[in-house]
């Protein structure tokens, strides 16, 4: 089976949800037997070089990048302002990359094409146009037919993140600034998920906003798979708490600053011992400011095995966010304790007190660290179900056979 993945960033390094995501994707299904050509954007802000990419994904049939800057433009959000296009969106379109997938599509055949994510949306109107699949009445419109089937691969539901964030703010100018990122950003998303006839969604949750919005699409929620890697056994420090994700994402730039303010000093005002652990790149140079006896800002990780390895508890205290949270199953995986939000369960098939516990306020949060702090055993058995539930679910081998068997029902759909 031939595919085509087009991605709107190189998926690497392995620092964030997102890159482990599509990395574990694309080496899924190639390691399957799919015959996978990965064409991407290359943005400034995941910068990667070309022959270093092609070296992490030797899984690849071919891999080609196309250099864009995403950073966000003053000039060009200002005058966004007055256009109803979503910024978010614009800022990954490119007309010659865009070229450049057409070129491609021109010149060998695939039997599916994948768009890794709604970045990349954009692009479908000109590849429908390639493929003869428009439509005088609907913008975007994939149909069945001869050729390619084109699938969208949804990370997130992108506009609920932007809602969420705007409802936390308190900053009245901010807050109408990200309502109106997230009002763009849905008409956009319920645009093109609507052109698309197939659908796979990270998160069942994700799965039913689709349906709700009664999309004509078929949709399949297909988790984010993870390669297990066994961890070398090391004296754990059972007084020590931790956080690590991408800190250029807002929402944990949100939950951290939460955290640390208004949650964490209850649990040292009872456990003077707590220490915790802040982790991720792109550190915000405002976070040294909280570096502490109880506190270190860490930054990013050269050795993440290293770094997890003698921590007892990962804490996701998220109160934005869609879709899954990869940390959350990598640190399950590795046997670690996890204490999060309702936003940072959501998605996942963890049930509270069985494989993790889920607090929503400051005063549950801190108590529920206590509790794990001072009940070892507790904390172990904990540890040790979801790290049984989360092999049995997201283990990569599993979740390829899940995308190898989507493919094929929809190539089954078209031959019909």
């Amino acid at each position: 089976m031939k595919v085509l993945v087009i991605g709107s960033r190189v998926p690497y390094p392995l620092h964030d949800g997102g890159a482990i995501a599509t990395f574990n994707m694309l080496k899924g299904i190639a390691e399957i037997g799919c015959e996978v050509d990965f064409i991407t954007l290359n943005t400034h802000k995941h910068f990667i070089e070309t022959d270093i990419a092609k070296q992490k994904m030797p899984f690849l049939k071919s891999y080609v990048d196309f250099e864009i800057n995403t950073n966000i433009n003053p000039f060009d959000a200002f005058f966004n302002l007055f256009s109803n296009k979503s910024y978010n969106i614009e800022r990954f379109y490119n007309q010659k990359f865009e070229q450049i997938l057409v070129a491609r599509i021109e010149a060998k055949k695939y039997d599916i094409i994948h768009f890794e994510g709604l970045f990349v949306g954009k692009y479908l109107l000109a590849i429908n146009s390639l493929l003869e699949y428009s439509s005088a009445t609907i913008t975007y419109d994939t149909k069945v037919g001869d050729g390619p089937a084109l699938v969208l691969r949804q990370h997130n539901i992108e506009f609920q993140i932007w809602e969420r964030l705007a409802q936390n703010e308190p900053n009245i100018f901010k807050k109408l600034y990200l309502k109106l990122l997230a009002k763009r950003l849905k008409k956009f998303e319920k645009e093109i998920t609507s052109g698309f006839k197939y659908i796979s969604t990270i998160a069942k949750t994700d799965e039913d906003t689709l349906n709700e919005w009664k999309t004509c699409s078929i949709i399949k929620t297909i988790p984010s798979g993870y390669d297990v890697k066994p961890m070398v056994p090391v004296p754990l420090d059972n007084n020590s708490i931790y956080h690590i994700g991408s800190m250029e994402w807002m929402p944990n730039i949100e939950a951290m600053q939460w955290f640390i303010q208004k949650i964490f000093p209850l649990v040292v005002a009872k456990n003077k011992l707590a220490k915790f652990y802040v982790a991720g790149k792109k550190m915000p140079l405002e976070f040294s400011q909280f570096q502490s006896e109880n506190i270190e800002i860490v930054g990013e990780v050269a050795d993440l095995e290293n770094f997890i390895g003698g921590k007892s508890i990962l804490v996701v205290p998220l109160k934005s966010g869609s879709g899954i949270r990869i940390k959350t199953i990598e640190a399950m995986m590795q046997g670690k304790a996890v204490i999060t939000t309702t936003t940072g369960a959501q998605g996942l098939l963890i049930k509270h007190y069985e494989h993790c516990l889920i607090a929503d306020t400051e005063k549950e949060m801190a108590e529920a660290i206590l509790l794990l702090l001072s009940d070892i055993s507790l904390r172990n058995k904990i540890a040790l179900a979801g790290q049984e539930l989360m092999k049995s679910v997201y283990d990569n081998k599993v979740v390829a056979k899940q995308w190898l068997n989507f493919y094929e029902e929809i190539i089954l759909q078209i031959n019909r």
